[in-house]
Order: C-alpha cells, then structure tokens, then sequence
C-alpha cells in the first residue's frame, strides 16, 4: 500500500488504464477478506471474537447500503468509492486475524518488514526533497490523473513539503506514527551497542522524514507516540523524580509554553503564509469545515449517504466536501448510528490493545491509537490507503494473538 500511488501512476505510463490500478488493490483487498474467512470457517478455526468482527462488518456493510438507498440520488461512483474506503478498515481487520488463525504469525518478522518499508518511504522522501519540485511529473503525477507531484505550505512555492511514495505531506506523516513509536520502544530496550546504533540510525531517518512533511498534524502525533513510550519506559521514574523536582519541572513546562507561544506567528508551523485558500487561511478553512458539517449532522441525523463526503466526494459533480474530520465524514455519510458503530468498534479496539500494553504490538498500536484519534480529528486519514492497512492490519493480528508476551514479542516493563 505504501508504494501504491507510485506504482499506479508511474506504471500506468507505460501500460494505460489508469483507473483499473487505482481500484485493483480494493478488488484484491475484498477477494482476500471473503477468501480468508471461508477458510478460516471451513477448516473450523474460527473463534468467538473473529465471528463477531465479522458481524460487526457484515452490520456496517449493510448500514452503508441501508442509507445509500435512501438517498438514491447519489452520484453511484463516489457512492461505491464511499462504501470501499468505509469498510476496507473492517476488511484490514479481518485479514489481519484470519493471519493469526490460519498461519504461525512471526510478529518479529512483522515489525522487520514494517520497518524496512518505512524506512524506505522516508528515504525516498528525503530524497525528493532534494531534488527540483516538478521532478515526479516525469513519473505520471499531475492534477489532471488524479495525484499532485509536488506540495507546499499555502501553496507557497518557498515553503516545499514531502510525500515520498504516499498521496499526501499529512497522510505520509501520519503513516510513519506506528514505526518511529516501534522504534522509539526497541531503542530504549536495545542492550547492545550495535542494536542501539541500528534503531537510532532508522529513527533519525524517519523524524527528519516527518519534520520534512510540514504537517502539524503528524508533529502533534509524533510527540504523542515518542511521549507516551517514553512515559510508558519510565513512568515510576518520572513520577518519583515529579515528587522531588517538581518546582524545576513546572519551570520548564512553562518555559516550553513560552517558545511555543512566541512562534505563533511564524507561517511554517501556523500555515499562514502570503497565500491563502480562497477567502481563508489553512486554519480558518478547518474551523469553517468543521462547523459547516456538524450542522449537516444535526440536520440530517440520519446520513447523506456514503460517498456525499471525505476523498470519495471528490468524483462527485454535485460538489466536493472535505470534512477536514473523519469522524464527521462518517457522521455526515452514515448518521449518528453509523458514528456510533465506529466509535464503538475503536473503543473496543482500545480496550483489547490496553490488555496487551506490555508487548511490543500492543503498546505501539495503543500510544498510535491516541494519535490517529488526534489526526482524524483535523484530517482524513483513515480514507489512506496506506495509513488504514499499516495500523488495522496489526490491530487485527493483536487481536488474534492470544497473548503478546511470546518469544516473539519481549515484554516492556
């Protein structure tokens, strides 16, 4: 999924059919999921837990399809768009369980592939960095085949961002959340010197990629995971050392406050360069989306209709709607009962990884669960391809492996 923006545009080039690119991984995503819950049924080792996420997808399949025939006016191609990108995180789920029952799952040769994989995405984006703004152009991205060679600030040509191989500055920042929280966890448990160097090599890789997104969304998050593994490493001693010094920790608490609000005007961590979108800057068109859709909501309580909102909206000639939200993109699309399922389907989640916080999976899926909850709330994540599989796919794994403390996943204390 990391390379699949890349590949489709580049090799489309050459091979025509764009559009059949672009869809072929749902199509192989939906052929998986039905194929791996067959065979997790028919050779009988289905649990209660697996029959229920399938339940649990098989009701928020029907409740996309339920609203999407109320509102039959929907344009049909944003509305499969909408039912694809709003199931395909269920569908993650599933195949990541169906890999813990059907299969010995190595969760060390796991953590070795994710990380190989973004460490290379943020290779290649640094990589872009240095080269000159209009180089992917040559590789197939434009406006007009649907994916944007190169970004900026404000679209402030003095202000350049990174996406690497990923659709977007945000969504590739978000995307590296769950390995640098990884890494971040081996580093502070490495005992030897060679490993340390190892981790602390890939981590610099990854946080000067994520530096390089500009997303403030993703720094937010980045502080999130490296905070919470950190505290998580040595809470008993943070609160020992709060007990002793706190007067010197209050101090630099405040002198952090006093930094950050010094830099509030400074157009690359506030977005407000010379140029803006339209009539608002980047902070006034969240806040003005936000508001627009949560009166959408209240409106119409019980949905638009799936497609009406987020990426899938794009393909729509009755307009575009950039929640800037995903949890009003589900709200506006499904009502307040398909909202309701979701948050409870992460809740859940949350309180499955809480259970299995002292291994390695279950406390970076848990310290990066707070901070997809952070960026949904300011973007759209869950609509990335790449985003969505790297996190539910491990989430299902977590939730198949009946415990965490194995030989292949070391305890953190």
């Amino acid at each position: 999924m990391p390379f699949h923006v890349f590949l489709s545009q580049s090799v489309s080039e050459i091979t025509g059919g764009l559009n059949e690119w672009k869809i072929a991984k749902d199509v192989v995503l939906a052929i998986l999921t039905l194929l791996s819950i067959c065979l997790v049924w028919q050779q009988h080792r289905s649990t209660r837990l697996f029959n229920s996420l399938v339940g649990a997808t098989v009701v928020y399949g029907l409740l996309l399809l339920g609203v999407w025939a109320l509102h039959p006016h929907i344009y049909r191609t944003s509305a499969v768009l909408g039912v694809t990108y709003d199931l395909r995180l269920f569908c993650y789920t599933i195949l990541g369980f169906s890999a813990v029952l059907l299969t010995k799952v190595n969760v060390r040769f796991v953590f070795k592939v994710v990380l190989l994989v973004c460490t290379t995405v943020s290779v290649l984006g640094i990589i872009q960095y240095l080269l000159p703004a209009d180089f992917l152009t040559h590789l197939g991205y434009s406006v007009a085949r649907g994916t944007r060679p190169n970004f900026f600030i404000d679209n402030n040509p003095e202000f350049p961002r990174i996406m690497s191989t990923i659709r977007d500055p945000n969504s590739l920042g978000a995307y590296l959340l769950v390995p640098i929280a990884l890494l971040v966890a081996m580093l502070l448990r490495a005992r030897n010197q060679r490993r340390r160097i190892l981790f602390g090599a890939a981590l610099s890789v990854q946080l000067l990629a994520l530096c390089l997104t500009f997303s403030r969304s993703a720094w937010l998050g980045g502080v999130i995971v490296v905070g919470l593994v950190v505290w998580w490493q040595y809470r008993h001693w943070f609160w020992k050392t709060m007990r002793g010094y706190w007067p010197v920790v209050t101090v630099m608490i405040l002198l952090l406050g006093g930094v950050a609000y010094s830099q509030r005007h400074n157009p690359v961590l506030t977005h407000q360069t010379k140029l803006q979108v339209g009539r608002y800057d980047s902070n006034q068109l969240h806040a003005y989306l936000v508001q627009q859709n949560v009166k959408a909501i209240l409106h119409d309580p019980l949905g638009h209709g799936p497609g009406t909102a987020g990426l899938a909206s794009i393909h729509n000639p009755g307009g575009v709607n950039l929640t800037e939200n995903y949890y009003l993109q589900v709200g506006y699309e499904l009502g307040v009962v398909g909202l309701l399922l979701f948050i409870g389907m992460q809740l859940f989640l949350c309180i499955r990884l809480w259970s299995q916080r002292h291994g390695y999976l279950g406390l970076i899926l848990l310290v990066s669960f707070w901070a997809y909850v952070l960026i949904n709330m300011l973007l759209q994540e869950w609509d990335n391809e790449a985003v969505a599989a790297q996190w539910w796919l491990l989430a299902g794994l977590a939730l198949g492996l009946p415990s965490l403390q194995t030989s292949h996943s070391k305890p953190i204390r």
